[in-house]
């Protein structure tokens, strides 16, 4: 029996059921008796641009002997990491956002979550910490995704974990603005929307629902927080699901697609809005990221 201890598994079950996938090339992923299986998700709706792309293995090879990490922190920065920064903002909704990395998926949400509430401390709106979030929504496993969970079940069993989050219906942008009304503009930091739930059940926003969403969310003086790291890089037929659907989001999270799954890494996009109180002089410290 494996030592491995499998996420999202009931290990009583799965131990010793497991279907072993033992190579993947583009579409088709291989088990260990050879058979072929066409990764319809692939994997876990990261690999966007296929299995076994031996040009990224190779410029990844190329990078690694020359430098193959090194940290970021406060004044420390390196070429690679800035000509991303400026690629992935000039993809993003607006090219003028500034992007902090992370190492995947939670790391981004609780990132944004984080960026949220802190933008108004230094604003001189402390009394807005309030986030918003969506039945059947899926912002990852860390604290703050583990409490804006709107899949039944996924926030069981932890005990108390991030204060003042409010759940809401998925559909319907009535509740966004009754909520808001109830709890007070004043109080609300931000709104959590995934444009397509994914985990939850592959929800696309009904129509309009985008619009209107961010229209209220503008209204309060809060935050829309796109949670793109399933929709992010082309899943949608655009850059961002925002991009195609005409969003302007306050922040933007994004992982998976961004390195196919070759290696972990995930991001904020922060918009001008947000990012200006952050980069101006005198403004303090941001304390928070990953190695």
């Amino acid at each position: 029996m494996s030592s491995f201890w499998h996420p999202f598994a009931a290990m009583g079950a799965v131990s010793g059921n497991e279907f072993a996938v033992e190579r993947g090339n583009g579409v088709w992923i291989y088990d260990t008796n050879g058979n072929r299986y066409l990764d319809g998700t692939a994997s876990l709706w990261y690999c966007q641009v296929g299995h076994g792309r031996t040009e990224i293995i190779d410029a990844m090879t190329t990078q690694a002997r020359i430098l193959e990490a090194y940290h970021t922190f406060g004044d420390f920065s390196n070429s690679r990491i800035d000509a991303l920064a400026d690629r992935v903002a000039r993809y993003s909704p607006d090219p003028a956002s500034k992007v902090f990395f992370t190492s995947g998926g939670s790391d981004s949400v609780d990132t944004a979550a984080k960026m949220a509430r802190h933008y108004f401390q230094i604003t001189g709106e402390p009394e807005r910490t309030v986030l918003i979030t969506r039945d059947w929504a899926y912002h990852g496993m860390h604290g703050f995704g583990t409490s804006l969970a709107g899949i039944p079940g996924n926030a069981d069993g932890y005990g108390g974990l991030v204060p003042d989050i409010v759940k809401i219906p998925f559909d319907s942008t009535n509740a966004l603005a009754a909520t808001i009304d109830e709890i007070g503009a004043s109080r609300i930091a931000g709104f959590f929307c995934e444009p397509v739930i994914g985990a939850g059940g592959v929800r696309p926003a009904p129509e309009g629902y985008l619009k209107e969403a961010r229209s209220i969310t503008a209204d309060a003086g809060a935050l829309f927080i796109a949670d793109e790291v399933i929709t992010g890089f082309c899943r949608t037929g655009d850059w961002f699901a925002s991009n195609r659907f005409s969003l302007q989001p306050d922040l933007l999270t994004f992982a998976k697609g961004v390195t196919s799954g070759y290696l972990p890494m995930g991001g904020v996009v922060a918009s001008p809005r947000v990012a200006g109180p952050f980069f101006a002089e005198g403004s303090p410290m941001f304390r928070h990221g990953y190695t």
